[in-house]
């Protein structure tokens, strides 16, 4: 598992590291499969197993590669996402730290990020209980109130990931990932909620590992893997890259709608799903219809794309809210 630790990660690199095409295509094949063998990602990328490996580790020595997590629908399973955003106030750097820190001890939170905009922080939790959530939020309330000057909130319904598309400036229709589409309440064996809490925690963690971890056979780990898979629980694997290491910016978009279609809105998730900048769609509850994540390079490509949107759905979209992305900190993507 590759981690680093809040204090470490709240650095932002004064110049922008520089990797070679390679390095961009070995990162691509990890966000594909962030369980892809060093043999597997050689072929694709036309080089010797060995030499694959030395560019992962050295991806993972500089911080590139944050870490590797399984894709889970957790819906299946009767959970659902919820997020608080904060807007904060009269908080020093120190202060902040210690804030993130708190929510990030707090039961079942899957990431926190650091935005500059409107709100400061955005919170992602996972439950199944409301009184749970309502738990969560009291908490934050109490110990931070004179520290908080907004905050809202919303469930998360639905939400895609793209393929990072931007490392290669490709975009492959076919390798969107869905989760959410579906609310069930499918029951897991002992050994397969643990597995899967393992691998939301590192997506690559060798299956030796976790059958010393849970002192159980490599074949009943095996089994586990594939009966999540055939449920369609554990739908991949893939890999946290910080892509603000190589310069690129990272923007959330909320957008609200006039005069919705269900044609329309079809329109605009094709369109998301074609440019290769936009790594993720949701539809929540709450604060807007629909969100996406933009990758870019610079502040006028990401007004292009935005542009863009106005002009192509300007009978679709009311407007656009529009937040950067500083920092991305996680804990388990399956925190249960």
């Amino acid at each position: 598992m590759v981690k680093n630790s809040t204090e470490k990660s709240l650095e932002q690199p004064k110049e922008p590291i520089i990797i070679d095409k390679t390095d961009r295509k070995i990162l691509y094949e990890l966000d594909l499969n962030g369980r892809a063998t060093y043999s597997e990602i050689g072929k694709k990328v036309r080089l010797s197993k060995q030499a694959v490996k030395e560019r992962m580790s050295n991806l993972e020595k500089i911080g590139i590669i944050r870490q590797y997590f399984a894709l889970i629908d957790v819906h299946r399973m009767g959970y659902t996402f919820y997020r608080i955003d904060l807007k904060l106030q009269n908080v020093t750097e120190l202060k902040e730290k210690y804030i993130i820190n708190y929510i990030l001890k707090l039961p079942k939170v899957i990431s926190v990020l650091e935005l500059h905009g409107k709100y400061d922080l955005a919170v992602l939790f996972l439950t199944k209980d409301i009184i749970e959530t309502d738990n969560n939020i009291k908490n934050i309330k109490w110990k931070f109130n004179k520290y908080i000057k907004d905050m809202s909130f919303s469930v998360i319904t639905t939400h895609t990931r793209y393929k990072y598309g931007f490392l290669i400036d490709k975009k492959q229709e076919d390798k969107e990932i869905f989760m959410g589409r579906e609310l069930a309440d499918i029951k897991l064996s002992l050994v397969e909620n643990k597995v899967l809490s393992a691998l939301g925690w590192d997506g690559r963690m060798p299956l030796t590992k976790i059958a010393k971890q849970l002192e159980k056979s490599i074949s009943s780990i095996k089994n586990a893997i594939k009966n999540l898979k055939n449920k369609k629980i554990l739908l991949g694997f893939t890999t946290l890259i910080a892509s603000q290491m190589l310069g690129y910016l990272h923007y959330k978009v909320f957008i609200n709608f006039q005069n919705p279609s269900q044609e329309k809105e079809r329109k605009l998730e094709y369109y998301f799903r074609m440019n290769p900048n936009i790594i993720y769609m949701t539809k929540s509850l709450g604060r807007s219809d629909i969100e996406c994540e933009i990758i870019v390079r610079s502040i006028a490509e990401f007004k292009k794309i935005v542009r863009e949107m106005q002009y192509e759905f300007s009978d679709l979209i009311k407007d656009i809210d529009t937040y950067l992305v500083l920092n991305q900190l996680d804990t388990s993507y399956y925190p249960v």
